[in-house]
């Protein structure tokens, strides 16, 4: 009964709008009251935020933010979109796949999905009007290409559950590479089939560049790809730790900026100030999601869990069926950074007990992230492309709903294939 009106309590809380991060202290902390009274509250207090907070691996999200946040102020997503479109300008609704190309690129260097659609909105929905797409078209396209970022190292989300549920952070990254490559893959096959299946949706193909200009586009770019794959890399290899290649991203994003001329005092400070409110964001969700965990942990609510599913006899496909339903749910309501710390505390235990993989389960969790991150009523990118480009929102939903067939097509490649997942990490040194 407790551990019923303790979760009631925290949907209550957010749904009158209060910010996750403190929805679930509270209700932790209600919680802790009703277990163990004014000292356990205090106990925990005590120690919790700050052991939380002063977690060395936890570094890695401010520097993985940081770097993002120095590589938009340097310019390089015009660039890296001026790229693509030059290269594959030639293929059936060539632009849309450059936008594809464009935003994995953009986020094997941010990490952030909702800031990934918001740049490429701006940038690539206005170059594709011009040239006759349609406003369904090129938001769809963009909104769901903004997903790239949370699959695509260096990914917040994977950062996230490797500390929550003590798994190799390097391993999780580097399992994101395959997944993150075929999903893009796979969009851009789906744009080709979409221009054939319905007619005038997209302009002829027309390309005016040569192949001079096309090598030319590449330079400005190059530094940018360097520096990934240093990143990935130096973790592969067992060179650095998530932590240490982290902050080498970060330093670097600084430094190839300040070499090219593009990084001032202004945008310096914008960058440092946006990370600190990023970083500050995420901080309190984990520190109010610790409270949380201690709540369940004292009234060991997932080891029940775990005995009483045990003990039904119900399949193990029905029980992780009913995960991945409730991830997909959590997904149209809630931010990726919330669902993990919420669901992970309780659902991780009872996945590993019934024998999966924990870094295939990750991706999975990351990749039905992506879902909710475009699917309605919510559906984050759809509104943070709508506030950069202006377009409708029911406009953009329509396009979101053919892109989603081929990210349906995706998830049950990962669903079906776990060794897509787990190969790349199993040879890291």
């Amino acid at each position: 009964m407790l551990i019923t009106l303790t979760v009631l309590s925290l949907l209550l809380f957010l749904f009158v709008g209060m910010p996750v991060g403190f929805a679930l202290g509270v209700s932790g902390l209600i919680g802790l009251y009703a277990q163990g009274g004014f000292d356990a509250v205090l106990s925990i207090m005590y120690t919790v935020p700050y052991r939380t907070a002063a977690n060395y691996t936890l570094t890695t999200v401010p520097m993985f933010i940081l770097m993002a946040q120095f590589i938009a102020g340097g310019g390089i997503v015009e660039e890296v979109f001026d790229a693509a479109r030059r290269w594959l300008e030639r293929l059936p609704g060539g632009l849309a796949i450059a936008s594809i190309f464009a935003a994995a690129g953009i986020g094997a260097m941010s990490g952030s999905s909702t800031a990934s659609a918001a740049t490429m909105a701006s940038i690539t929905i206005p170059e594709m009007r011009k040239h006759g797409y349609s406003a369904t078209v090129a938001a769809g396209v963009v909104t769901v290409a903004g997903t790239l970022a949370i699959m695509i190292p260096p990914s917040i989300g994977l950062v996230l559950y490797g500390l929550i549920t003590e798994n190799s952070i390097g391993r999780l990254l580097i399992a994101g590479l395959i997944p993150g490559i075929m999903t893009a893959l796979i969009y851009c096959a789906g744009i080709i089939l979409w221009s054939k299946v319905v007619p005038n949706i997209m302009p002829v193909p027309a390309g005016g560049s040569t192949w001079g200009e096309r090598w030319r586009s590449l330079r400005p770019i190059w530094a940018f790809m360097v520096l990934a794959l240093i990143v990935l890399g130096s973790m592969y290899i067992g060179l650095a730790t998530p932590t240490e290649a982290a902050a080498v991203g970060a330093f670097g994003a600084l430094i190839i900026p300040l070499v090219r001329g593009r990084m001032n005092w202004v945008v310096f400070k914008e960058a440092v100030l946006k990370t600190i409110h990023i970083t500050t964001m995420i901080f309190t969700i984990i520190i109010g999601a610790m409270v949380f965990g201690y709540f369940l942990t004292i009234t060991q609510a997932t080891q029940n869990l775990i005995t009483l599913i045990g003990n039904s006899n119900l399949p193990v496909w029905f029980v992780f069926g009913l995960i991945l339903a409730l991830f997909l749910v959590l997904g149209c309501v809630m931010d990726q950074v919330a669902i993990l710390l919420i669901s992970l505390p309780l659902v991780y235990p009872l996945v590993t007990a019934l024998g999966y993989d924990p870094i295939w389960f990750g991706i999975i969790c990351i990749k039905l992230g992506e879902i909710g991150l475009v699917t309605p009523p919510v559906g984050m990118n759809a509104y943070v492309v709508s506030a950069s480009s202006g377009i409708p929102l029911e406009t953009i939903f329509r396009g979101i709903g053919v892109m989603l067939i081929f990210e349906m097509i995706s998830f049950i490649l990962l669903l079906s294939f776990p060794f897509l997942s787990t190969w790349l990490p199993s040879m890291m040194f």
